[in-house]
C-alpha cells in the first residue's frame, strides 16, 4: 500500500506493545510493596504502568504512607532491589513474548522505509529486545537515564522523533497505556493506542489487540477522523 505521506518515522513503547513485559515489571514492583508491607491496590498497577523507576518506588511508597521514612538514597536503593527482581523473572524471555501481529507490522514498516525508535522508560529495554531477537528493528533505542523527564512528559517521544531526524508530528507511536498517550499525545505526533478501551480512550487511532496493528488499519481509521472533522 502507498505510505501514509504525513509520516515517516513510528515511535514505539515496550511493555504491552511489543511484549507483555509489564506483567513481569508488575510482579516485581508487587514483591518490593509485600516486602515493604504495602497493599498492592488496582490504582498502583494502574500508577506505575509506564513510570521509570524512582517514580514508582516513590508512588508506592506514597501510597503506603512510607514516603517520608526513606531518603533520596534508600529509595534509589529501593529501585535496585526491584531491577534485580525484575531481571530475575525475565532471564527466560524469549522471542515467544513477542506479542501477536508485531512481527508483521515491523515488517510492513520496513517494507514501505519508515524509520523505528523504542521509546520505553525501562533502562532494560535494550536488553529485553535482545532476548526477543528483535534487535534489527530497533538500532534506535531512547536512553532514559537521559530524559530530563519521564511519561506522562513528552520528552521521550520528542527525543525519539529527534534520534530520525523528524519532528514529532511527521511520526506516529504506539501506547497503551494512559500515562503513555498523554506523553505521546504532548509531542504531537499521531497516537496510536493498543489495548483496552478506556485506557486508550486519548488515543487518535485505537485498536484493541497488536493483531490488528497496520499500514491499512491506520490509514483507514485516518480517512474516518477527516470524514467527521470536514
Amino acid at each position: 500500500m502507498a505510505k501514509l505521506k504525513q509520516y515517516s518515522g513510528v515511535l514505539f513503547d515496550l511493555h504491552g506493545v511489543i511484549a507483555d513485559s509489564s506483567q513481569y515489571h508488575l510482579q516485581a514492583w508487587r514483591q518490593l510493596a509485600d516486602k515493604l508491607g504495602i497493599n498492592w491496590t488496582t490504582a498502583l498497577t494502574e500508577t506505575v504502568l509506564g513510570m521509570n523507576r524512582q517514580d514508582a518506588v516513590k508512588a508506592i511508597l506514597k501510597a503506603g504512607n512510607q514516603l517520608s521514612q526513606y531518603t533520596a538514597v534508600e529509595q534509589q536503593r529501593l529501585g535496585e532491589q526491584k531491577n534485580q527482581m525484575y531481571l530475575k523473572l525475565i532471564e527466560h524471555m524469549s522471542p515467544a513474548d513477542v506479542l501477536p501481529g508485531v512481527i508483521s507490522f515491523l515488517d510492513e514498516l520496513k517494507a514501505q522505509h519508515y524509520g523505528i525508535v523504542l521509546a520505553s522508560a525501562s533502562v532494560n529495554a535494550p536488553l529485553e529486545i535482545s532476548k526477543m531477537q528483535l534487535t534489527d528493528y530497533f538500532p534506535l533505542i531512547v536512553d532514559p537515564a537521559k530524559l530530563t523527564h519521564n511519561k506522562p512528559d513528552p520528552e521521550i517521544y520528542v527525543r525519539a522523533a529527534a534520534l530520525l531526524n523528524l519532528a514529532p508530528n511527521e511520526c506516529m507511536g504506539v501506547e497503551d497505556s494512559k500515562t503513555g498517550l498523554t506523553a505521546l499525545n504532548g509531542s504531537g505526533a499521531l497516537s496510536i493506542g493498543v489495548g483496552d478501551a478506556a485506557e486508550i480512550d486519548s488515543a487518535d487511532i485505537k485498536f484493541s489487540s497488536t493483531t490488528e496493528l497496520s499500514l491499512a488499519g491506520i490509514k483507514a481509521q485516518i480517512a474516518a477522523l477527516k470524514k467527521i472533522t470536514d
